[in-house]
């Protein structure tokens, strides 16, 4: 049995609006979450110092950046206890989402929790691993369906104990993110660069299944998975067929992260299949 290790994803925007058979016999209901947009911010606040910086339709700072690190936001003081929900919007090529706290008392949350943040491209993620003392999430998963936001999802990552939010894009684009403080938020900033996505997630009722980084050895088979279930995983490469039961510890939300290393296989055509997502295929060179 292989244990999880983790990671995981997801967010919102500055202006209101709204918010995938396992090889397991249960099924587990998927929340439908309602928000209020919070309040306009009265102070910004942020360390962020990209890579490769790129300014944008959103302004000189931070700048917008096509890949990679994205920034880490440290606070001593934050009250953020919870994610109390996303909100989105999007104007032409430009997109913005917004997550929003609330304190452990259930107000809104005043200081932004520490995060580090990261755009893993070639799954078309962005990724916002929050700090610990963000326990709980009023949402588990969204679908924000715009032309450049497709998904956001919250998942526990085990290894780490924490909480990450995975924001899916829908079209290349470069991005940013920043904290704001009174109310606290993260707001994450999209704008289209013109490219396709590749090497998407796929998405099941109780899987969520990542395109590897690499496709030569080793590969990293990563995504998240329904909390509480014991799920199958094959790696199916030109010389050999690797299963494995992942299990998925309790978490704080309805997703718990997974990684799965494979680092033995010849080169040539490869497939893999976790749970009830679809499978990724690829040539190992």
């Amino acid at each position: 049995m292989l244990r999880v290790l983790g990671f995981l994803v997801v967010a919102t925007s500055l202006i209101a609006c709204q918010q995938q058979p396992v090889v397991v016999a249960t099924t587990v209901p998927i929340p439908t979450i309602t928000t209020t947009p919070p309040p306009a911010a009265t102070t910004t606040t942020s360390s962020i110092t990209p890579d490769s910086p790129d300014a944008g339709c959103f302004g000189e700072e931070p700048p917008l950046v096509p890949s990679g690190f994205l920034g880490r936001f440290e606070s001593e003081n934050s009250d953020s206890q919870a994610i109390a929900g996303f909100n989105w919007s999007e104007t032409g090529e430009c997109a913005a989402l917004t997550l929003s706290f609330r304190s452990e008392a259930g107000a809104p949350a005043v200081d932004p929790p520490e995060f580090r943040a990261e755009y893993l491209r070639h799954t078309a993620v962005i990724r916002l691993e929050l700090g610990e003392r963000v326990v709980e999430s009023a949402v588990s998963e969204q679908a924000l369906d715009t032309n450049l936001l497709e998904s956001a999802f919250v998942a526990f990552e085990p290894a780490a104990g924490a909480l990450v939010v995975d924001v899916h894009l829908a079209a290349g684009a470069d991005v940013r993110v920043r904290p704001a403080s009174s109310p606290a938020r993260i707001i994450v900033e999209v704008e289209a660069d013109g490219s396709p996505v590749s090497g998407t997630a796929t998405i099941g009722e109780a899987v969520v299944l990542f395109a590897p980084a690499s496709t030569m050895p080793p590969v990293l088979v990563q995504g998240y998975g329904r909390t509480g279930f014991e799920i199958s995983a094959t790696f199916v490469s030109s010389t050999r067929v690797l299963e494995e039961a992942l299990f998925m510890d309790p978490s704080p939300t309805l997703w718990t992260a997974f990684e799965w290393p494979v680092r033995d296989f010849q080169p040539g055509p490869v497939s893999i299949r976790v749970g009830d997502a679809a499978p990724i295929e690829f040539v190992s060179q």
